[in-house]
């Protein structure tokens, strides 16, 4: 640490007090009046600036039209229906529909996130990229565990329907392969629904603030 001498802190002190010394003349030449013009002035012109940076803060974290076009082209896309089905069904008897469903939404989706311009607002962005992760898995995961149906051509099943008698280690296969699927039908569930819910709230946030400027 650097030690400040007597003899260097007293030019400091000496500099300092003829500022304020020099200050002084001009405090006395203007009258009160002039100064409580220039800090009313001063105080406006603050007010002015904090007020627009606070706009301009407000209107960055609002969506764009470019923005809305994307987020609704991603809320047509996918069909939360389709993934609401695989919980309230058989495993053994899946419909095509639903699983078509899903394959189309992530491959459409994959289309928008290929084509469509970027988002502005950048909230929107990671909602985005987890649902096209939680998509993605569960696109790559059905065609591993689902085959046609051998009675019926617009059913899905697994594997493990072909079995005549299980034994426990079908079972506890079973078991595994139904878990998988479900955190993933959960997961996609979830990401889509923050994504809409997420959009929804911005896009009324903006469509206020229109509103109220307009």
């Amino acid at each position: 640490m650097v030690e400040i001498t007597t003899e260097t802190a007293q030019p400091i002190a000496d500099a300092s007090q003829n500022a304020v010394d020099a200050v002084n003349p001009l405090l006395n030449i203007l009258p009160v009046e002039i100064w409580v013009v220039v800090a009313t002035a001063l105080v406006a012109a603050l007010g002015w600036f904090g007020k627009t940076a606070f706009d301009w803060w407000r209107e960055s974290r609002l969506p764009y039209k470019q923005d809305r076009e994307r987020y609704q082209a991603v809320i047509n896309a996918v069909n939360p229906e389709h993934l609401h089905y695989f919980r309230e069904i058989p495993l053994s008897t899946i419909g095509s529909i639903a699983v078509d469903g899903v394959v189309k939404g992530y491959e459409v989706l994959t289309t928008i996130r290929k084509c469509m311009p970027k988002y502005l607002h950048r909230k929107l962005t990671p909602l985005e990229n987890e649902l096209s992760d939680s998509l993605g898995e569960l696109y790559d995961f059905l065609p591993l565990k689902l085959f046609p149906h051998h009675a019926n051509g617009n059913v899905y099943t697994m594997y493990w329907d072909n079995f005549d008698e299980w034994s426990d280690e079908h079972h506890k296969r079973f078991q595994s392969i139904k878990d998988d699927l479900m955190n993933k039908i959960d997961r996609s569930i979830r990401a889509y629904e923050v994504f809409r819910d997420v959009g929804n709230d911005l896009f009324a946030d903006k469509l206020v603030a229109e509103k109220s400027n307009g």
